[in-house]
């Protein structure tokens, strides 16, 4: 039976009740899909706008081009009206390329006659709808801005749309909410006291009647970070008329800065703000920038990722398990979820950063290289979609990760409260009524977090896995030493985009690590087959198919040999000469002698500074040598 595929999307929160909500779309699809005869498959964006989103920020719409391109796919689109398609005329002309290539006909609205691009008028009238469309939601979207602006230099305070925690609206004017107010100084003394966005995002959740303005299931880290960033509860807030200029940049056509009732005292707002730069800052400066590992190598044991420290001119990758059972408290060490706290780290021997990076990388890039699915992927021609951007999709990829990271963390505090719930009801801490309600909260909440998890990773799977990334590697097979000569970025961002993880362990036996390289594709001794019958395919190859290798590999670092570095003569004689000066001459002592050579940057032979064990051993070997020779 011939399918329909229907496009469901609305542009803002306001529009999900309004006349071309998401439930009224999906009814009006189905009934034209009923009309006509046709198995529908829905394709559901929910709330996206797609004026300034491009098609690889809209799974699901790439899913409905996915169907369309596959041999006897969905032939047939039905859609609100064309806006819903796309706004934004590159992504536009990409879908109605798309549409174009394998005759799909576009179904609009309440009407049963189609629009087939395949009919010359057809498709100019598909393009001057669209046009119109856009022409449209433009004046409708200036006519919103003109009227915000003439409202706030009337004096009126609110700017539409959801009123800020904390407010409410009266006369077109924001006025303190009591009620809200007095958790939103708790919100900015809570994280001035040293709490977590975790820990008060746990105290507002177990608040039955104070809720987020825009979602029923629970505070976002990142909405209660916005909130603790905006200036509106000192009293001041700015709102700007901004534009976006042909060549990409943007303009500021007017600013009107506006004041509000002030709801924190502005020393409380600029200790807790400075405490989230603070905390920006230790963010940033602990993402090492000059090696190519950093998130992707980790501890075989625990499954943390390897530090980075430099020791005199080493860098090392090294085993945190010990870093993490010193930080966290008894509680947390007893948890066994909590794998990773390990009171005795078994990586005992740190990872030479100069010598991983290159041996990895060059393992990484010699199997890349070999594998057949890569090389068979770059024969295949319009590999991915056009619109898709390898730099974007990194990007993207690094996004996803980080939210995933941050449901993660959600769902382990969400089940953290479940447990704490249970202990005080049974303490009579909270009564059995109010129990019942957080438990049904929570295992709300819990669900709806797994649910979102759940979607996250498919979308990062859709990437991950998807063809694009490929195009990219197979161009590094023409020239494999382009790869070494790469920045420091781009390395990682080849490594990321071919590797899971990296894991290593260390044999306390051998003292050698052993690692596992694990990619996102089976690549590893993959092999291409010919069908002994020697048929041609319709591209001109000879028949045969892939069979899928490993997606690890592992190997064995050597325990690398001590090279120790000489001095010259001449320097040595200068390094004698000074120690003796300082001990029998000055008459200083071992520990001032090692401050006075590390001063003056007279290192030992092995270039690394001075501690008394180190120069009493060589003092010692010293007038050994010197007594030989009298």
């Amino acid at each position: 039976m011939e399918k329909i595929g229907l496009l469901y999307r609305v542009s803002s929160k306001p529009q999900e009740t309004d006349g071309s909500s998401l439930d009224i779309q999906k009814e009006l699809g189905r009934k034209i899909s009923e009309i006509l005869g046709l198995k529908h498959q829905e394709f559901d964006e929910g709330v996206q706008s797609s004026f300034k989103v491009e098609i690889n920020h809209r799974p699901k719409l790439v899913e409905l081009l996915d169907e369309i391109q596959k041999p006897n796919g969905i032939r047939k689109v039905w859609v609100f009206n064309t806006d819903r398609l796309g706004r934004y005329s590159q992504s536009w002309y990409s879908i109605l390329k798309v549409f174009i290539d394998y005759g799909v006909q576009i179904y609009i609205g309440d009407s049963t006659k189609p629009y087939d691009l395949n009919n010359s008028p057809d498709k100019l009238m598909i393009g001057v709808l669209s046009l119109i469309s856009q022409y449209d939601n433009e004046l409708r979207r200036m006519r919103s801005i003109m009227g915000k602006r003439n409202s706030l230099r009337s004096g009126n305070t609110y700017l539409g749309s959801t009123i800020p925690f904390g407010y409410t609206v009266k006369n077109k004017k924001l006025k303190e909410n009591l009620k809200e107010s007095f958790h939103l100084k708790k919100i900015f003394t809570m994280y001035n006291q040293g709490k977590s966005t975790m820990d008060i995002k746990m105290y507002l959740d177990k608040i039955p009647d104070i809720k987020p303005r825009r979602t029923k299931l629970g505070w976002n880290l990142g909405t209660l970070q916005k909130m603790m960033r905006n200036t509106i509860y000192i009293g001041k807030q700015v709102w700007k008329w901004e534009e976006k200029l042909p060549n990409g940049d943007i303009t500021t056509v007017d600013e009107i800065t506006i004041d509000t009732p002030q709801l924190i005292e502005k020393d409380l707002w600029d200790s807790v703000n400075q405490k989230m730069n603070l905390h920006l800052q230790k963010r940033k400066k602990n993402i090492p920038t000059d090696h190519i590992l950093g998130g992707t190598i980790v501890c075989d044991e625990c499954g943390l990722s390897l530090s980075y420290r430099k020791r005199g001119n080493s860098q090392q990758y090294y085993g945190r398990c010990s870093e993490y059972s010193w930080k966290h408290n008894e509680d947390y060490l007893n948890d066994k979820k909590k794998n990773y706290n390990k009171t005795n780290c078994k990586m005992k021997r740190s990872l030479n950063i100069i010598e991983t990076d290159e041996k990895l990388l060059n393992k990484i890039t010699e199997i890349i290289t070999k594998s057949s699915i890569v090389r068979e992927k770059y024969k295949i021609k319009d590999l991915s979609p056009k619109w898709d951007s390898e730099s974007k999709n990194s990007k993207r990829l690094g996004s996803i990760g980080t939210k995933l990271r941050n449901k993660r963390r959600e769902l382990e505090s969400l089940e953290d409260e479940q447990i704490q719930i249970e202990y005080d009801v049974r303490t009579k801490k909270i009564s059995e009524s109010v129990g019942d309600k957080l438990r049904e909260k929570f295992k709300i909440s819990i669900e709806i977090v797994e649910e979102e998890m759940d979607l996250i990773t498919k979308e990062e799977r859709l990437i991950s896995e998807s063809k694009g990334w490929v195009n990219w590697i197979s161009k590094m097979e023409k020239d494999v030493k382009k790869v070494q000569n790469l920045s420091l970025e781009e390395k990682r961002g080849f490594i990321n985009r071919n590797v899971q993880n990296i894991q290593v362990f260390f044999d306390e036996k051998s003292k050698e690590h052993d690692i596992t390289i694990n990619f996102r594709l089976p690549i590893v001794g993959d092999k291409l087959i010919y069908n002994n019958k020697g048929n041609i395919d319709e591209t001109g190859f000879k028949d045969y198919k892939i069979i899928d290798g490993d997606r690890k590999v592992n190997f064995r670092f050597k325990k690398p040999t001590q090279i120790r570095t000489k001095l010259n003569k001449e320097v040595r004689k200068g390094l004698n000469e000074r120690i003796i000066q300082l001990k029998e001459v000055e008459f200083l002592s071992l520990q001032n002698i090692c401050d006075k050579l590390n001063k003056e940057r007279l290192l030992t032979p092995t270039g690394k500074k001075w501690d008394k064990p180190k120069l009493s051993s060589y003092y010692r070997t010293l007038k050994g040598k010197v007594l030989k020779k009298v």
